[in-house]
Parts: C-alpha cells; structure tokens; sequence
C-alpha cells in the first residue's frame, strides 16, 4: 500500500463489538482501518452487510478528521480518493457492446 496520508478515523462509542480489535475512540490511519476492516470481512470475522455501506469505513460508525493531499492529477474538489473515478465513456461502452461472442 501506498505511504499513509494525513486522514484519520476513530470508531464511535459503543460500536466496538462490531469491529473486534480496533479501539473505540482510538484514533487510526485511514489506511490502517481499511486494512483492517478488508482483514475483517475477509476472514469472516465480522458482517459486511452491518459494518460497510457505499463506503468500506461507514460515515455513521466513524468520525474522520484531518485531510490529504490529493495524488497528482486528481481532482483537487472531491474528498475522497474513490471519488475521483469516473464512468466509462460512452466510446468504451459501445466497443464492449460490439466486442466479438458478446450478444446484441
């Protein structure tokens, strides 16, 4: 994974049985509680359908703080790193539409 950036996150009280092994109240990398939430679901040790949403790190069982600097090239106006992917071009649709073996 890349080097940590400046953003940081805490659980919120009394959500820590969600999230066995991360502290209640303990500030943590955004990074680091990402690899931990991945760590999480992936073993089976916790719900994804409870714990994640649109986000990996649900907005109303974390409080974030800080900021990054946004990677070079990337939209200097959206918050997050996942936001600043964008749809595929209409072009890259049709050629997958009209790709050999696929159905019209």
């Amino acid at each position: 994974m890349t080097e940590a950036r400046g953003r940081q996150a805490r659980l919120k009280p009394g959500l820590g049985k969600l999230y066995p092994g991360v502290e209640a109240g303990a500030w943590r990398t955004v990074e680091d509680l990402l690899r931990h939430v991945t760590i999480l679901i992936d073993k089976r040790l916790a719900d994804p359908r409870t714990i994640t949403g649109e986000r990996l790190l649900r907005d109303d069982h974390f409080e974030f703080r800080g900021d990054s600097d946004r990677p070079e090239g990337w939209p200097a106006d959206l918050s997050r790193m996942a936001d600043a992917g964008a749809p595929p071009s209409r072009s890259a649709e049709q050629r997958d539409r009209d790709a050999p073996g696929r159905a019209k």
